[in-house]
């Protein structure tokens, strides 16, 4: 496991907390600690289009270990459909949440694909009711990662695009 030292002001983090329906993850930087506990300052990410494939029986496997437990590894099967997503900052507690340092590239990363909506455009592709639909959606992902000027991020969604069959 991570040492503690890890966990200081100016590290990126990936934070795992609960509210009243499932977990949800927090991407971010600490701004300050106090009295072993942190100011995050990030982006929060809760996946409604996972939660509604649980719900509705078509999501299975690896998706339900990922949203039942969150890490900065398995994350992709969180993103990958509709989040909800907005600004964060607050005081995390590491003795409640789960805090878990991440380096600058994959914090990046993660931010680059909410920032630029991958998790709504794959949702489009996955929820694609006819082969028309699903062949826009395609066409509209596609330019959107060509146009992509992080060499990280594209590699990051190419991989996934390929791995979801998409490519």
């Amino acid at each position: 496991m991570f040492g503690k030292s890890k966990l200081r002001p100016g590290n990126f983090v990936f934070v795992v907390k609960r509210d009243e329906i499932s977990n949800y993850v927090i991407i971010g930087k600490i701004i300050s600690d106090s009295d072993k506990v942190f100011r995050i300052r990030g982006t929060f990410l809760k996946p409604v289009g996972l939660l509604e494939r649980i719900r509705s029986g078509r999501a299975q496997g690896k998706p339900i270990e990922a949203m039942n437990n969150p890490q900065p590894d398995n994350c992709i099967f969180f993103i990958i459909d509709r989040l909800d997503t907005g600004n964060f900052e607050d005081i995390i507690d590491p003795k409640i949440d789960k805090v878990i340092p991440i380096n600058e590239n994959r914090y990046f990363v993660l931010d680059g694909w909410i920032k630029e909506s991958f998790s709504e455009l794959f949702g489009n592709y996955f929820s694609s009711a006819t082969d028309e639909e699903k062949s826009e959606a395609r066409t509209v992902l596609i330019k959107k990662m060509n146009s992509l000027m992080s060499q990280e991020l594209k590699e990051h969604v190419y991989a996934v695009a390929r791995s979801s069959r998409i490519l």
